[in-house]
């Protein structure tokens, strides 16, 4: 049986780093097909993507990948936890793959697995220890990281020690912890990460910072050649110059728009904004010009950029707390691309929509991507 590994994933944009993950699962499993399951025009930092969800599956298809799906925006725009339970539970819907690949900073699947059975298992205990940590302030995501270190340690995990706090290990930990809530018999393949992934200099061509490849495009300071396959880079550079992105900037009046007409209730019914928040989002709106300049107002101790940037998203795409909380599994998936040796293998998947107009009209987490789509192309302009 031929092997088949789903890669969640943004390509945001795509680049050699990617491309290298592609040669590591082959080299692992050679003759894999791999299968992306790619979130659309928004991204988990709530941000819109530089480049068009079909751009950036072709990117993907021209470097190895078999076939693309969209992830909704439901689970696309979310922290760790749900992101990866969506992008797990996409690649089990599809019903034909066999692994799931992700990278970490670590190459120690054990002590990530055993992180993600304490998470999911033994919940009390790590509750009990981040009780201290998030009284005094400290940020749920890094109470928990700091509890889990705790955990492993005493369970003779010796290289426990910051494991928990890195970015790609929070993300595989969430992974595996999908797989345990959902049972299926998905393959977890690990790939070290090359590189430090929230780099703010390119430093390394061949395994960049996407965060500071984004910054870069956007400056016009990076050589698309240097950091992307030659035939990404050339999608790329063609797409950038007939003004075809959505800048980090572009929905900045739509956002503050949309901001200054809502009433404290409606902005606390947003996700994940708690008691109080309300307030100072409804007054600090009033008076940020832009979106940076808000986030940089809002941004506390408890609140991290990276929620409070998913806050702001979910209220311009008019998402609420009730719309995620009846949100179990993604519904539906979009087809964004394949590659003609894999038909065979689209054939023995789930049936997907492969064209905007033969989506479940009636589905919010469609309703939700259409609204995401028009967004994007509305900033790209």
């Amino acid at each position: 049986m031929q092997p088949v590994v789903g890669v969640i994933c943004e390509y945001n944009p795509f680049h050699n780093g990617h491309a290298r993950h592609f040669q590591l699962i082959r080299a692992r499993l050679p003759g894999a097909a791999i299968v992306c399951v790619m979130s659309g025009p928004c991204t988990q930092r709530g941000e819109m993507a530089l480049l068009s969800p079909a751009l950036r599956a072709r990117c993907a298809l021209l470097a190895g990948a078999d076939m693309v799906v969209e992830l909704p925006c439901a689970f696309a725009v979310r922290e760790a936890e749900h992101f990866a339970f969506g992008g797990v539970a996409a690649l089990l819907r599809l019903g034909c793959v066999t692994h799931v690949s992700f990278g970490c900073e670590d190459d120690q699947l054990p002590a990530l697995a055993r992180a993600a059975w304490l998470t999911e298992k033994q919940p009390e205990r790590l509750s009990a220890l981040m009780r201290e940590p998030l009284a005094s302030g400290l940020p749920f995501a890094a109470a928990q990281g700091s509890a889990l270190e705790r955990l492993l340690l005493e369970e003779g995990f010796a290289d426990a020690a910051s494991l928990t706090q890195k970015p790609n290990n929070i993300l595989a930990i969430s992974y595996l912890r999908a797989l345990l809530r959902l049972g299926g018999d998905l393959l977890p393949l690990p790939v070290p990460r090359a590189g430090d992934y929230h780099a703010g200099v390119l430093a390394d061509a061949q395994s960049p910072s996407a965060m500071a490849l984004r910054r870069a495009m956007v400056m016009g300071e990076a050589p698309f050649d240097d950091y992307m396959p030659a035939p990404c880079a050339s999608l790329v550079q063609s797409a950038w110059r007939e003004g075809a992105r959505c800048l980090p900037d572009a929905l900045d009046t739509a956002l503050l728009y949309r901001l200054r007409g809502m009433g404290k209730q409606e902005l606390l019914s947003l996700p994940d904004c708690t008691e109080g928040l309300e307030n100072r989002l409804y007054a600090l709106c009033r008076e940020a010009t832009t979106r940076e300049e808000l986030l940089t107002a809002l941004k506390t101790k408890r609140y991290s950029y990276a929620r409070l940037s998913r806050l702001l998203a979910h209220a311009l795409l008019g998402v609420t707390g009730e719309l995620l909380a009846a949100v179990e599994q993604p519904s539906y998936l979009r087809l964004l691309g394949f590659r003609e040796r894999a038909r065979d293998l689209l054939a023995g998947c789930t049936p997907l929509v492969s064209k905007p107009a033969r989506g479940p009209i009636d589905d919010p987490l469609y309703q939700l991507d259409v609204r995401a789509y028009d967004l994007w192309a509305l900033g790209a302009r």
